[in-house]
């Protein structure tokens, strides 16, 4: 095991192999432990590109002229998934398609008295142009236009293996998204054609008391604590809660990319969403 204080971030992160258990958040008020789950089997995308499953619809959040979402005969698990694409614009307008999964108004949602876990896979199409810049594949969202408060992307790289990285933004980066975020984690690990499963654990506080852990195929890649998010009661009037969303979002001038997601969930337990991902 390998631990390191991340002083400048006022947090602390630790590094765990596989074996290591980690201890499951409350079950809601109703005994659910899966909260949201795409699972692209049973899923519907509507005329105006939302999407339906289980009597649930999600909203979709577009800039640019990407491509409405699909089921793709890609899978990991069943015989479909989900696809998003979005064209190349070398003039750095944003190129967006994304499913809001969670509201920060539902009450079930991430709001910063609670925590939860949120998992996919995805996958890079084939034969992709490099990244120009970075291209955010998961975030949790306060409100516009700040700068997400936690993020997984892939940042800027010529060639595979692509790297991915997840970073954090709080009181000490600010709202404004033009100031460099706090990057947690990374490494080159995304090759084209390939299904990667992600958990995220996301306990958000602006005080210093927040808990962020990252397991990519099941391995814990990342364990850390400290202050995420922006305070609600602060003068930026940002959501007393978090979005999250996956998909493609592209902020400035990049190539053009193709990913695919599978088993989207969203769950209050690390088992749950394990098992939805598996």
């Amino acid at each position: 095991m390998r631990i390191w204080c991340l002083l400048a971030l006022s947090g602390c992160a630790t590094a765990i192999g596989d074996g290591d258990d980690v201890a499951s958040e409350p079950v809601t008020a109703d005994g659910s432990q899966v909260l949201r789950l795409i699972t692209a089997e049973a899923t519907t995308i509507n005329p105006d590109a939302t999407a339906s499953e289980a009597g649930r619809t999600y909203s979709v959040v577009k800039d640019g002229m990407p491509d409405p979402p699909w089921i793709s005969s890609a899978h990991l698990a069943g015989a479909h998934a989900l696809a998003f694409h979005v064209p190349t614009d070398a003039s750095g307008h944003k190129q967006r398609i994304e499913y809001k999964i969670a509201h920060a108004s539902d009450a079930d949602g991430l709001h910063f008295d609670n925590a939860r876990y949120s998992g996919f896979a995805f996958k890079l199409g084939s034969d992709p142009a490099p990244f120009l810049g970075s291209a955010l594949i998961w975030q949790a969202w306060q409100g516009a236009p700040w700068g997400p408060p936690a993020s997984l992307k892939i940042v800027a790289s010529s060639a595979p293996p692509y790297r991915l990285k997840l970073a954090i933004r709080n009181g000490s980066t600010g709202t404004d998204s033009t100031v460099p975020d706090i990057g947690l984690w990374s490494s080159a690990i995304v090759e084209p054609n390939t299904w990667y499963r992600v958990l995220i654990y996301l306990r958000p506080r602006p005080d210093g008391s927040g808990q962020i852990k990252l397991w990519i195929d099941g391995t814990k890649v990342l364990d850390w604590t400290g202050a995420i998010g922006y305070d609600p009661a602060g003068p930026d009037a940002v959501y007393d809660g978090l979005d999250l969303k996956n998909g493609i979002y592209q902020p400035s001038a990049n190539n053009g990319h193709t990913l695919y997601f599978d088993q989207i969930v969203l769950a209050t337990t690390f088992a749950a969403a394990t098992a939805a991902i598996e």
